[in-house]
């Protein structure tokens, strides 16, 4: 992490970083909120952990990824390195330059080492794999294989793509093996009816019943919704479907008030439609690289 490459690299990481803040203010603006009740979570998959620990260093807490063995070795990397440092002052005083991004990172953080109970909203996890000073809270938001249910579970403080039942029995039976909890989004499709994009996601009518088999579950914390607007058509108005689906589920379980929506291209529409919780790749890291 030295070197006139890695320090190009951090300065357009921080640059980008700034960017995407700023446009996430002006999105809420608009929307009549504060920024401050947004999360920003980076999408490092196919991106080094050399990246991570950079924005690790200008206070992004939440990282996710969406291939398990990728993710396994890049959770490992960072948590080694950050292990080394014994606190976000030390990590900066190697990854700092002359120039940072002014705006914070307003992400709360948890403090007790464990995923958020019982508002996962406004505590993210805590301790190596989640969030507390600079661990980052990993989340996996990829579409997730029963038999990658166990091994996700290590590392993985939220997982937000849950769309079925075995999935969920998976995803618990998993959480207890490891002694940890899982935070749960409860990914919902927002394809038209009679239109398959290919998103993944549970039928809206289906999402009570699974979000009562969640908050049922040993070993895992029921946070909310989760949704992808589907490809090539409008995002706003499948966003405004998520709201619905979200408002729906609040009501047996007001808790889970997570409404995770919003990628770099679409965010500001998810913001308009009340999402808590923006998934950012591109607008952060560059444009997408070859999946190796």
């Amino acid at each position: 992490m030295s070197g006139p490459a890695a320090a190009r690299r951090r300065e357009e990481l921080w640059r980008n970083l700034a960017d995407v803040r700023a446009r996430i203010a002006a999105a809420a603006t608009a929307a009549g909120r504060q920024a401050d009740e947004l999360t920003l979570i980076a999408v490092s998959k196919n991106w080094p952990a050399s990246d991570v620990v950079l924005l690790a260093g200008s206070g992004v807490t939440h990282f996710a990824e969406n291939r398990e063995q990728e993710a396994r070795a890049k959770v490992a990397a960072v948590t080694k390195y950050l292990a080394a440092h014994e606190s976000c002052r030390e990590l900066d005083s190697e990854v700092s330059s002359a120039w940072r991004p002014s705006a914070p990172q307003t992400a709360p953080e948890g403090d007790d080492g464990q995923p958020p109970r019982p508002d996962p909203a406004a505590t993210p996890a805590a301790g190596p794999g989640s969030s507390s000073g600079s661990w980052p809270c990993w989340h996996f938001v990829g579409q997730l294989q029963r038999n990658k249910a166990r091994p996700v579970a290590r590392w993985a403080g939220w997982v937000q793509s849950v769309d079925r039942v075995p999935l969920v029995n998976a995803l618990a039976a998993g959480a207890l093996a490891h002694d940890r909890e899982i935070v749960v989004c409860l990914q919902v499709s927002l394809d038209p009816p009679g239109c398959d994009t290919g998103r993944g996601g549970a039928r809206p009518a289906d999402v009570l019943a699974l979000g009562e088999i969640v908050a049922a579950s040993r070993g895992l914390v029921l946070a909310g919704v989760m949704g992808v607007a589907p490809r090539g058509l409008p995002a706003r108005p499948a966003f405004a479907r998520l709201r619905e689906v979200s408002r729906m589920l609040r009501r047996e379980h007001p808790e889970a008030s997570v409404i995770s929506a919003g990628m770099s291209a679409d965010f500001p529409d998810a913001v308009a439609e009340g999402a808590t919780h923006l998934r950012i790749g591109t607008a952060l890291f560059g444009p997408r690289r070859a999946v190796p």
